[in-house]
């Protein structure tokens, strides 16, 4: 495993997403400009995609095929996922969270996985 690297950027965006709904769950993903490869991860910037409602399946999908695409675009990648649960004393994944970050890993060898704790 190697080291990560947040950007000033990606952090606030992951934080003030929280914070903005403070009593949802909230989710996104982290995204990278730097190419694959290396034994670290460069987060670069992130996403935020859900507020509510996190396990719904066609949202998440969708939210991630309009991110890819975007990513495509800018010539960025995804390396991980973010989430912060609702209850402030829990920061354990759920298995939603866990599956995402499988799928991201599957993609992405050193793909990262961040609880946010408000």
């Amino acid at each position: 495993m190697g080291e990560v690297e947040l950007s000033c950027l990606a952090y606030v965006k992951m934080y003030l997403h929280a914070c903005l709904f403070p009593r949802c769950s909230v989710n996104g993903v982290l995204l990278s400009s730097t190419p694959a490869g290396g034994s670290g991860t460069d987060v670069t910037d992130c996403v935020p995609l859900l507020h509510s409602h996190l396990p719904l399946a066609p949202i998440t999908q969708l939210a991630l095929t309009q991110v890819d695409v975007w990513c495509a675009q800018t010539q960025q990648r995804i390396v991980g996922y973010y989430q912060a649960n609702a209850s402030v004393s829990d920061s354990s994944p759920t298995p939603c969270a866990l599956k995402i970050a499988d799928k991201i890993a599957e993609q992405c060898s050193n793909a990262v996985m961040l609880m946010v704790r408000r």
